[in-house]
């Protein structure tokens, strides 16, 4: 399906005026094509090329490096589990399995994900969703959820705003909100008390030798 005109032209009128080039305006223009289409055909993202006046191989290089946009149609749901370290070491592997399973889905199908036949689901890996405080954190359609441990998938699967993080009252474990940054108590913090050596001494000063006198 081609990118409507009313696309085009918010490119050109609205997005342009904004950057200091038309290529500068690539990355809002793949998430309009995107939000439009669902995801980025190779005919979508020659027509970006054409409109922002470059080759068709460096918008497809800027499409393939970010996780977010999608090369391939994708489901109604979107599932994204995060497999970034804090993730991963909470279980983040077996959830994305057990997701998969439970869908019938092949878990090991990478970043360009698994989606179920009525097109209902798809399901990936990504990269950090900065949820680290809630791993295993997946997000749908963007919105954030967890944690989803493995033993939590058949509920997640059931009632996902059971696990939604973005629900009133509900405050982050960890970020600027916390009292020891207001204060700068964070900043504080004396090596020794969390066991690392004292510092060496300086070195004594470097002796002066008199100037000859020629």
């Amino acid at each position: 399906m081609p990118l409507s005109q009313a696309a085009k032209d918010r490119v050109v009128n609205d997005y342009f005026p904004r950057y200091p080039t038309k290529r500068a305006a690539l990355m809002p223009a793949l998430w309009l094509a995107q939000d439009e289409l669902g995801w980025l055909s190779v005919e979508t993202m020659e027509e970006i090329a054409e409109l922002l006046e470059m080759d068709p191989t460096d918008v497809e290089s800027v499409a393939s490096f970010y996780v977010m946009f999608n090369r391939r149609p994708v489901g109604r749901k979107l599932i994204e589990v995060c497999e970034n370290p804090s993730c991963w070491v909470n279980g983040a592997s077996q959830t994305l399995e057990r997701i998969c399973h439970k869908l019938g889905l092949d878990p090991h199908a990478g970043h360009a994900g698994a989606t179920t036949p009525d097109g209902e689901y798809t399901v990936r890996p990504t990269e950090c969703v900065a949820a680290c405080d809630y791993a295993p954190a997946v997000q749908v359609n963007w919105r954030y959820y967890g944690p989803v441990k493995p033993d939590d998938v058949d509920a997640f699967l059931e009632n996902m705003e059971r696990f939604n993080l973005e629900r009133d009252g509900l405050v982050s474990a960890f970020g600027t909100h916390e009292q020891r940054f207001k204060d700068g108590s964070a900043w504080r913090v004396d090596p020794a008390e969390n066991g690392a050596p004292p510092p060496p001494p300086p070195p004594p000063p470097a002796e002066s030798k008199p100037e000859e006198k020629k």
